[in-house]
């Protein structure tokens, strides 16, 4: 069974990169959509663009790491547009650097938009999918970083392992209703991602852009896959009900290293502590919380 296309989806980060081609492939395809972003002039020229395309939208400029905004952004978004069925967690940051070199203040600051974010927006949303019925979808974005730990990016590894740990949770907890999870893993996509969290940080600290610091990352990045071919990948990814979404298959044989050191603590222990009771417990299915208190 598919989930209906004229629907109702909320997009964040929607100004530009990712999220703007979602809101395009969505849009395309008769999407009524509410774009979210903390850039009001990059929405506005946003919005107007996808109207001038005939598109049914609605700007809502937001803070997304404003956790305890999230429940009137989806009653704004809900009067607008009628009941939203597909949450899109797109809007992320980068921020900070090795771990001794990460003001406290940034790395909360991308956690905040990184993760806070993605469980506050799920939290408000299953209720009201619950409450009505019908089928519901929620994508997260995460990262390659998430899945491949990368050296000088402390925050934004950590926020995007923990995003791909939060999107499989919630596979977990809401299998068996109608509510579908989507994790996107992107690599390396032409976003302007850098200039926009490396102002945003400086704005936060107090001080002066790193401009030859985002130049010169961003100059990497810009050869990285179009985000609006990404974007129609995404879109159909969701119609299909794919969870683990990918953009760039290179990556797999480095994921795969990662895993396999994992897997090789596992195979090469003697397993002196005896057998753990909560594994045969979540073999059949079961809650294995009661095990573990």
């Amino acid at each position: 069974m598919t989930r209906p296309r004229k629907e109702a989806a909320l997009v964040t980060g929607a100004a530009s990169g990712i999220g703007l081609g979602i809101a395009r492939a969505l849009a395309a395809e008769g999407t009524r959509i509410a774009l979210v972003d903390v850039d009001e002039a990059r929405l506005a020229r946003a919005e107007k663009e996808l109207r001038d395309a005939g598109g049914t939208v609605v700007a809502l400029p937001f803070d997304v790491g404003d956790v305890d905004g999230w429940e009137n952004l989806a009653d704004r978004a809900e009067e607008a547009l009628g009941p939203i069925s597909l949450l899109c967690n797109v809007a992320g940051v980068n921020g900070g650097g090795a771990v001794d070199r990460t003001p406290l203040q940034v790395w909360r600051w991308v956690h905040g938009v990184n993760l806070d974010a993605q469980f506050a927006a799920a939290a408000t949303f299953i209720p009201r999918f619950r409450r009505r019925g019908g089928r519901g979808h929620i994508l997260n974005t995460a990262s390659v970083a998430g899945l491949v730990p990368m050296a000088g990016v402390a925050a934004y590894t950590s926020s995007k392992a923990a995003s791909v740990g939060l999107s499989m949770a919630l596979r977990e907890d809401l299998e068996g209703t109608d509510i579908d999870v989507s994790l996107l893993i992107p690599g390396a996509v032409a976003t302007s991602i850098n200039l926009n969290a490396g102002s945003a940080e400086a704005e936060l600290l107090g001080r002066e852009v790193d401009t030859a610091a985002i130049e010169r990352n961003g100059a990497l990045l810009a050869q990285g896959a179009d985000p609006d071919r990404v974007g129609e990948q995404v879109v159909e990814a969701l119609r299909a009900r794919e969870f683990v979404i990918v953009t760039h298959r290179e990556w797999g044989p480095v994921v795969e290293r990662v895993h396999r050191e994992i897997e090789r603590a596992y195979d090469e222990f003697d397993g002196r502590h005896g057998p753990d009771p909560v594994v045969p417990v979540m073999a059949m299915g079961e809650d294995p919380r009661p095990a573990l208190g």
